[in-house]
């Protein structure tokens, strides 16, 4: 689909969080729909002008938080974050800051992180099992936890709700989070909606990133949200499109850890 945005962004663009870190991957992502539609949500969410050039501090606090949330299930302490990376907790609550205001982290009033993308501190529709951490974790959307796997090099168990009916839906995937094992029921279906506010994506886009059980309920719920634009992606596609995005987010540094991080 076409939409009209201010500033674009083409299939194969990367944005360099860091010198040697680049994302997203598109060589992960073949599905047409899949890369238009990823392409679309980086121009909507400006992710060109927010995440490009983390300077060390906000580098290392946003890989402490990552591997926190997938070794414990809930994200680390202002005190943890700063014993692992070596930063002061002044410097850790600034680099906190400075991502939020880059839409990498979301903080809530208190201060204390609510969310790191693709986690959630909050529980939310979507839990993910993580094999290799044995811990569970509630993922952003329905992309982030099909990402979440690749990302950790970890075999996962997405267990989710179907939008329209409240129907499960569950996706294995092994391979290190990499190839889809087992989809229940076998016609399950995701909407990828664009949508972007207040800087933040977990308040606005990520709740239009949805499952349903089948092709039918995802016309069903369409019928009454058809002014939502987005794009209907098949689980292959859509589990493409996380790793894309999210197996490039550690650069590498999962594929190290053969235990749980230490905070």
């Amino acid at each position: 689909m076409a939409l009209s945005l201010t500033a674009r962004f083409a299939p194969g663009e990367t944005v360099a969080l860091r010198p040697d870190l680049a994302l997203p991957d598109w060589s992960l992502l073949t599905d047409r729909a899949g890369r238009e539609a990823l392409a679309a949500a980086m121009a909507v969410a400006g992710r060109r002008e927010r995440w490009a050039g983390l300077d060390a501090a906000e580098d290392a606090v946003r890989r402490t938080v990552l591997l926190g949330f997938a070794a414990f299930g809930s994200p680390p302490s202002v005190t943890e974050i700063a014993a692992s990376t070596g930063l002061d907790r002044d410097a850790v609550r600034a680099a906190l800051a400075r991502l939020a205001d880059r839409d990498l982290a979301v903080l809530g009033e208190d201060g204390r992180i609510a969310a790191a993308y693709p986690f959630s501190a909050e529980p939310t529709p979507h839990r993910v099992a993580l094999a290799r951490f044995a811990t569970t974790v509630h993922a952003l959307c329905a992309i982030d936890a099909l990402g979440i796997g690749g990302m950790l090099g970890a075999d996962t168990l997405v267990e989710s709700r179907c939008a329209e009916t409240g129907a499960k839906v569950t996706v294995r995937t092994r391979n290190g989070g990499f190839a889809l094992a087992e989809l229940t029921p076998a016609g399950a279906q995701v909407w990828y909606g664009l949508a972007y506010a207040g800087g933040c994506a977990a308040r606005s886009g990520c709740a239009l990133k949805l499952f349903f059980r089948s092709e039918a309920d995802l016309a069903s719920w369409r019928a009454r949200h058809h002014d939502h634009p987005g794009y209907r992606l098949s689980v292959p596609a859509a589990l493409q499109l996380g790793l894309a995005l999210f197996a490039p987010m550690l650069g590498g540094q999962a594929a190290e850890i053969t235990t749980k991080v230490s905070l």
